[in-house]
């Protein structure tokens, strides 16, 4: 699969100044806001708990105390924060895209879970960051996981089709 890599999302400066601000906020608690974004995705899709076999269970008021989430939340927010991180690299960009895809590889993961994770991914934004969660920062982040979103089921595809017989 041919992707231009210079098109991988395009995010304005001022998009890009947004998106680090508000992850600034918002990774001050990796393990909080980390499990908002897991919790709020099995409220959002109870479906998407029965994925995670290490706790899908336990019941969601006793997921924070428990190690394996709480690592697990821990890794997601890791995750985000690479992709802050990488927002002038387009490059690196489309690998950590199309790498969150193939981890979430065999087909265990529907393709519509990114998008799912991605509508909580916000809802933990919008809850850590209160007043300051303006259209703005609704419209960068969306247009950040959009492109995520697209290309990390890209990657599943492409680790399926590695696999396939």
């Amino acid at each position: 699969m041919s992707t231009d890599r210079s098109a991988v999302v395009s995010l304005a400066e001022g998009e890009k100044a947004i998106i680090r601000r508000t992850w600034a906020i918002a990774s001050r608690d990796m393990a909080g806001n980390g499990a908002n974004i897991l919790l709020k995705m099995f409220e959002i899709n109870p479906e998407t708990k029965k994925v995670f076999a290490k706790f899908r269970d336990i019941p969601d008021n006793q997921l924070r105390s428990t190690p394996r989430f709480r690592a697990h939340v821990t890794r997601v927010m890791a995750s985000i924060g690479t992709v802050v991180s990488a927002l002038d690299d387009q490059e690196v960009l489309l690998d950590l895209f199309k790498d969150i895809g193939k981890k979430h590889h065999p087909p265990r993961i529907p393709e519509e879970y990114f998008d799912v994770i991605a509508g909580a991914i916000l809802c933990m934004l919008q809850r850590c960051l209160g007043t300051d969660y303006t259209a703005e920062v609704d419209a960068a982040w969306t247009k950040l996981y959009g492109g995520l979103s697209r290309h990390a089921k890209d990657g599943l595809k492409e680790a399926s089709a590695m696999k396939a017989p």
